[in-house]
């Protein structure tokens, strides 16, 4: 009778020990951005109501007739659409990027060497998980940022354990070309039809449609040219994935369709991984 006291005593000790807000989600909360919590306050809402992240990541160079920080301003509204979903924090985002010597000297354009990118979002990561999130979704806006990311998040997964995936907005779900705009689906081009859409769904007024129209669409951008041609600068600083397509479409309807059905496709593929990779941990 003594020992099975004891074992009551015991488990109300530990359901007072537990924070009250345990079984709260990040929507519970005042705040979904990790910066706007005093430390104290953090260090008990990580990992008790979520071990997640999202951490943004772009640059800023020239689009064409779509703003200079698209690269930032389309992963941190795609992180907006989808934190509630995957129940996560949204990091401060990584606004400087490597941009690569083609377009880095038109107006605007500012890159980071790709090995001094890569160590700073290794330091950025490394906090990360020091600080209790073990599941790290990075939503990048830029592809000259992927390969010096996934080093660096490599090279955390085998120092700590922890659980990364990066997205590439303009590799995933290509059907969406076809399904909203009629196109064949196709990879997005730099600063075309998919791209400005995603910016479009945002504010509007970003991406300007008067020089677009001064300029003309074929001297705005242009589709690269083929295989045996390189050239230092770019031609043009929108590059159209073929002739013929990825010509802007300012239907702003369409643009918000698109972007929520590709940030639809980023929480269900991340949600996925989550559940697998706790599933292979459970079972250790």
């Amino acid at each position: 009778m003594r020992r099975w006291n004891s074992a009551v005593i015991a488990v109300l000790a530990l359901s007072v020990a537990i924070p009250a807000f345990s079984q709260k989600k990040v929507k519970d909360l005042k705040f979904h951005h990790m910066q706007d919590y005093c430390w104290m306050r953090l260090a008990e809402i990580v990992p008790e109501v979520t071990d997640r992240a999202i951490l943004p990541i772009g640059t800023v160079e020239s689009h064409g007739a779509c703003p200079i920080g698209s690269d930032n301003i389309i992963p941190q509204n795609l992180s907006e659409i989808i934190w509630d979903e995957i129940n996560a924090l949204i990091a401060p985002p990584i606004n400087h990027g490597f941009t690569g010597s083609s377009i880095s000297q038109f107006p605007g354009s500012i890159t980071v060497r790709e090995e001094i990118f890569e160590e700073y979002i290794y330091d950025v990561l490394k906090n990360l998980v020091r600080s209790g999130f073990n599941n790290i979704l990075i939503i990048n806006g830029h592809g000259g940022n992927t390969e010096p990311a996934k080093r660096a998040f490599t090279r955390l997964h085998r120092e700590t354990g922890a659980h990364f995936m990066i997205v590439d907005w303009w590799e995933i779900a290509w059907n969406l070309a076809e399904e909203i705009y009629g196109q064949k689906p196709i990879q997005s081009g730099h600063g075309d039809l998919e791209e400005s859409a995603l910016v479009l769904s945002y504010n509007p007024d970003l991406v300007d449609k008067e020089m677009y129209q001064k300029l003309g669409k074929q001297n705005v951008g242009r589709h690269g040219a083929e295989k045996g041609y390189s050239m230092m600068p770019a031609w043009a600083t929108t590059r159209y994935p073929e002739d013929g397509a990825g010509h802007l479409d300012f239907d702003s309807e369409k643009a918000k369709e698109y972007t929520q059905k590709k940030a639809k496709h980023i929480a269900e593929t991340f949600n996925e991984a989550v559940r697998r990779w706790e599933m292979m941990e459970g079972w250790k």
